[in-house]
């Protein structure tokens, strides 16, 4: 069995969960595989020419080209896509379904329903106006790609004619990371029988600490992760609750300027180890985001710490958090409560003991033995 890997990576700079993801993948099925059967065939946006890219967004023969070479010359069984905007565009699809192979999508965001997504609108919330209509002006009248008007029309004309061309129609399955993105994707229009549940992994490299205090935040600080809500609750809560923010964004001197108060610590952009080792320190993480996410990477590597974690009731976070079990989950309004309810709960060792088990179900070697199961099958098909 042969895999071509696709994915467009964003600014090598701001390396996100799906590159995380990308990398990882393709480490595992190398040793799984062998490396001699597991081709990968990437771009990054660093160099994006927005002229050039203008007149090449709608269908890269450059791209379809390449891949159809790859595919036929190689005897490709599997192109696995992950991300394809901007610059590889869904003409790589096509390209491997005439070379002859089959074609997975993993759908790490929304964006085949929605140009910014992530079915968000900063203002507004969940919002899922474009998704249900064939042609919306919704997601350029509120600049939702990249907050530009121009850049909005841009992308969301792409989509209309991706759509026109019926060009994800050659997409045999679409992997998809929880049984929440599942439902969503089913309301959206995307047949059952083409939609796998296939979760990310991790490596479970522990580094819990028997002397867990304090809570922590990580990720983009930006309105939709929630990151607002959590420090207005912050602001009612006395100096034996400490919170630790790491993560970088457009808010980032807005929000320490403005939360200034010793109970709450801005470190910034940290490397991944360094914050693994703040997670695996910290008595609870906490996750407010206010989207539906597609997975939830920085939940399970808490739970990977033994790190309970605190989250709203929003998309995929009941997928992996039980209150009173691995951790709470709330709504918005019960934040506070819950918070304060954590500080001193009773059975907080069991927490930390479930939080990993629930941990080990995302293991590495399980997912991908399960993903490889998962390739197998659609070949005898």
């Amino acid at each position: 069995m042969k895999l071509l890997l696709i994915h467009n990576r964003y600014r090598s700079q701001n390396i996100g969960g799906e590159d995380i993801v990308f990398d990882n993948e393709v480490n595992l099925l190398q040793k799984k595989l062998g490396i001699d059967n597991i081709f990968v065939y990437e771009v990054f946006n660093d160099d994006i020419k927005k002229f050039k890219l203008l007149f090449e967004v709608w269908f890269s023969f450059k791209h379809y080209s390449n891949i159809k070479k790859i595919v036929k010359n190689n005897k490709i069984d599997i192109v696995h896509i992950h991300n394809f905007f901007p610059r590889l565009t869904p003409s790589i699809f096509k390209a491997a379904k005439v070379g002859g192979a089959k074609v997975i999508h993993t759908l790490h965001n929304y964006r085949l329903w929605c140009i910014s997504g992530i079915l968000y609108r900063d203002g507004y919330g969940i919002c899922e106006q474009c998704a249900h209509q064939k042609f919306s002006l919704s997601g350029i009248r509120h600049q939702c790609y990249r907050t530009s008007l121009f850049q909005s029309l841009v992308a969301q004309m792409a989509f209309w004619f991706y759509r026109m061309i019926k060009i994800f129609d050659v997409i045999d399955y679409f992997f998809v990371l929880t049984d929440f993105q599942k439902e969503k994707i089913k309301s959206l229009r995307i047949e059952e029988s083409r939609i796998i549940l296939k979760p990310n992994s991790l490596l479970l490299n522990v580094q819990s600490s028997s002397l867990k205090d304090g809570y922590i935040f990580v990720g983009r600080l930006e309105e939709s992760k929630g990151i607002v809500e959590l420090l207005e609750v912050w602001k009612q809560l006395g100096e034996r609750y400490r919170l630790t923010i790491i993560g970088n964004g457009t808010l980032l001197e807005v929000l320490k300027k403005h939360y200034s108060q010793a109970n709450i610590v801005f470190m910034g952009k940290c490397s991944r180890e360094e914050t693994l080792q703040n997670i695996a320190k910290a008595k609870y993480l906490i996750q407010p985001s206010l989207l539906y996410e597609t997975f939830g990477l920085t939940v399970i590597e808490a739970f990977a710490c033994a790190t309970p974690v605190i989250g709203l009731n929003i998309g995929t976070r009941k997928d992996f958090i039980e209150s009173g079990v691995n951790g709470f989950i709330c709504n918005l309004n019960e934040l506070k409560a819950t918070i304060e309810q954590s500080l001193a709960y009773g059975a907080y060792e069991l927490l930390c003991k479930n939080a990993f088990l629930k941990a080990k179900e995302f293991d590495n070697d399980a997912v991908i033995t399960k993903q490889i199961e998962i390739y197998r099958s659609i070949l005898e098909k």
